[in-house]
């Protein structure tokens, strides 16, 4: 993990370096990912002296670049805000780390109980029936549930086939 002071019309104090640094340290507990964190300080030329000491900070971490920009008229109060901003949004991008794998925990459990719920296995019963049946009764069935497929044992070879709508009330029929 690299921390990166830059400045731009301004000459970095050891000071004003190790003040910037020290801050940055603060903010590494919030997340472990991090890569680099840049620190950009630069004074700019504008009317308002309120908000000419301008500090950017760009952190590099897993799956995210952050970005917080901030002025005012004192370059450490800028460059504390920066390190606030930074630190709220790594706590928010931790959090939404923490409940996306939360949620896909909780859907593969609520999708395995489902699945040993299911009496016919994995396939739907619209989409499939084990009684065997002859071609129209598939057909009708097809109609019926309205879905783009039907499998069913057919009667008279004891093979699963599939019935499909082509056009209108045309249909195609799939065999081993």
């Amino acid at each position: 993990m690299t921390i990166t002071i830059k400045s731009q019309h301004v000459n970095i104090t050891g000071a004003l370096k190790e003040y910037a640094e020290k801050k940055v340290e603060k903010i590494l507990k919030y997340f472990d990912n991090i890569q680099d964190v840049t620190i950009e300080l630069d004074i700019r030329d504008t009317a308002d002296e309120d908000s000419r000491q301008f500090v950017a900070g760009i952190v590099h971490a897993s799956q995210t670049v952050l970005r917080a920009e901030e002025s005012s008229r004192d370059m450490y109060a800028s460059i504390d805000s920066v390190c606030e901003k930074l630190a709220t949004q790594l706590k928010k991008h931790k959090e939404k780390l923490r409940d996306h794998t939360r949620k896909i925990s909780k859907h593969e459990i609520e999708s395995t109980s489902s699945k040993s719920d299911s009496k016919s296995g994995p396939v739907s019963d619209d989409l499939y029936v084990e009684k065997p049946m002859d071609i129209d009764e598939a057909v009708d069935h097809l109609i019926e549930k309205k879905t783009p497929f039907f499998m069913f044992r057919n009667i008279q070879s004891e093979e699963i086939n599939v019935v499909y709508p082509i056009s209108g009330d045309k249909f195609g029929l799939i065999e081993p």
